[in-house]
């Protein structure tokens, strides 16, 4: 790894973030990602990550960005974008709290302008991401709908689309004909289950068939099924350059000077 990577506190979070090779001497602005579930996409002790993402900065595939990743107080809370009941009735498991809400406002009104504050950032929604896998992807896609003036760039990895009552959110909200979403899911996820999680496949299709009735343009949406892959860490890990590959391609973003 070439680049910088910390751990720091604010807002009451721990934060991993990572700097690029060229921060001190950086020409521009950064992009900046927010990266859910503490960063474990790219934390170096879980994956090489990094290592695949400098390579394609060093190629000029893909813009040197700032990555901070968020530790969860309670993920199944802060996750979900309104109350739910717990999949399994009588398992230890709370219900889902439903604090996306306050959860977000916290990144955009207290870590976001520290960010902006103490990092060279380009704060444009257009270079800002907001990612994240299973319930992490779901809070992603969520911020797109409640935040489109702040992110601009949405990752959502196999998004937990079997929440009760998103797939209907979805369809009853307009997008910003400007955001750029990344959706993906593997065609194993939710075969096994006896849950509503076995509506996965289904309930995705409905998400990504939502968003190509949008405003959104073709080019601004991605819809990826990895065939043979279920719903696991070692899948997300591999899939996350990919993703950033499509998120921040060079010719869809205009890097200020």
């Amino acid at each position: 790894m070439k680049g910088t990577l910390f751990t720091e506190r604010h807002a009451g979070r721990e934060l991993l973030i990572y700097l690029p090779p060229s921060y001190d001497q950086a020409a521009y602005p950064l992009p900046v990602v927010y990266v859910q579930d503490s960063g474990d996409l790219y934390d170096p002790l879980l994956n090489a990550n990094l290592y695949h993402l400098e390579l394609r900065f060093a190629a000029g595939t893909l813009p040197e960005c700032i990555l901070v990743g968020i530790m969860p107080h309670d993920r199944i809370h802060e996750y979900t974008p309104w109350t739910a009941q717990k999949l399994l009735p009588g398992r230890r498991y709370d219900d889902f709290g439903g604090r996306a809400s306050q959860y977000l406002y916290m990144i955009v009104h207290e870590l976001k302008p520290w960010i902006d504050r103490n990092f060279y950032t380009d704060p444009r929604p257009e270079s800002t991401g907001i990612v994240g896998k299973s319930l992490g992807g779901l809070v992603a896609l969520f911020a797109a709908y409640v935040y489109p003036e702040v992110f601009g760039r949405i990752g959502a990895m196999s998004a937990s689309l079997w929440y009760e009552g998103f797939v209907e959110f979805m369809e009853e909200r307009q997008l910003n004909p400007h955001l750029r979403i990344y959706m993906d899911i593997g065609s194993l996820e939710g075969t096994a289950k006896t849950n509503r999680q076995r509506m996965m496949q289904s309930l995705t299709d409905e998400a990504a068939a939502i968003l190509a009735r949008s405003e959104l343009p073709p080019e601004q949406r991605q819809f990826v099924r990895i065939e043979g892959e279920d719903h696991n860490e070692e899948a997300f890990h591999r899939r996350f350059p990919e993703m950033m590959d499509w998120l921040y391609a060079r010719h869809s973003i205009r890097l200020l000077q």
